[in-house]
């Protein structure tokens, strides 16, 4: 499914009930904070749309298990698996793990991820069936989900415990965002002082490449990497300028749910530098050929 499709999906079924797809696509949910989100949202440079133009959640839907309601921001696309019948992914997550293809590691990093939140995508799914949007769609949603179930399978909790592994793999194997994928799931108190730093230089690189995902993951990624709100300010701006409105809406409704979080109110002298440092950005990508 690309990624103008799940944004459309996304918009169209409201925060409540894409909770469960943004813990599948985007990792662990951020925890709690007590930062307010009025002072977060208009202020930044991201000519973001009215709040009354963002879907509301239904007001019957109830709380996400486990994490604030959100949306997802433009995922990575999610790995193609014709090949893949009866025997699931387990059998080519062991293959992954045993080569030294980055590629296989990120496509079974990602298998990984879509299996731990199936079944709440697929509940999901049927819920905002029940309310009556969109129901085609997402009785083809829930039959997608319900193959994906049967190709998880086979996988275990010991093809679980090689997430992390699997996506530091792929980023020494220059997979972009599987930095910050590694991030999220590796606290940084628990690695040798030169791994911790070479994943954190690699997700800046990722984010100030322009790559719109390696953007968005930096800006969630959690407080003890040491990304400061300065510069995760200057990571909004870019995604949001790469994004377009999409994006944008996307921005504020994270922000509104405290998934996008900063430890304060931005002063105008971050904001100002957020708008130089993300077109900084935006102009070094379009340099490219």
């Amino acid at each position: 499914m690309d990624a103008v499709r799940w944004i459309l999906i996304l918009l169209a079924i409201g925060a409540a009930a894409a909770a469960a797809l943004w813990m599948a696509l985007s990792g662990p949910a951020a925890s709690p904070t007590s930062a307010p989100q009025s002072t977060t949202v208009a202020a930044l440079p991201l000519n973001l749309p009215a709040a009354s133009t963002v879907p509301a959640a239904p007001a019957s839907s109830p709380p996400a298990r486990g994490a604030s309601a959100a949306v997802a921001p433009v995922p990575a696309a999610k790995p193609a698996a014709p090949r893949v019948g009866s025997e699931g992914y387990g059998p080519y997550i062991d293959r992954a793990m045993a080569s030294n293809d980055a590629a296989a590691a990120w496509e079974a990093m990602q298998w990984l991820q879509l299996c731990t939140s199936n079944a709440d995508r697929r509940a999901s799914f049927e819920q905002v069936r029940s309310m009556g949007v969109s129901p085609e769609m997402m009785t083809q949603l829930m039959q997608e989900a319900d193959a994906e179930g049967r190709r998880c399978q086979t996988v275990t909790a010991r093809h679980q415990a090689m997430l992390g592994d699997l996506a530091l793999r792929a980023m020494r194997g220059g997979v972009r965002e599987a930095a910050a994928k590694y991030a999220g799931v590796t606290p940084p108190d628990d690695l040798a002082p030169a791994l911790r730093q070479e994943v954190l230089d690699t997700m800046r690189r990722d984010a100030r490449s322009g790559h719109a995902g390696s953007l968005f993951d930096a800006v969630i990624a959690p407080d003890a990497w040491g990304l400061d709100d300065a510069e995760k300010l200057g990571y909004l701006f870019a995604y949001g300028e790469l994004t377009g409105k999409q994006g944008k809406e996307l921005v504020l409704q994270l922000m509104q749910q405290k998934v996008i979080r900063l430890k304060g109110p931005p002063t105008a002298e971050q904001l100002a530098a957020a708008k130089v440092s993300g077109q900084q950005i935006i102009e070094t990508l379009r340099a490219k050929p």
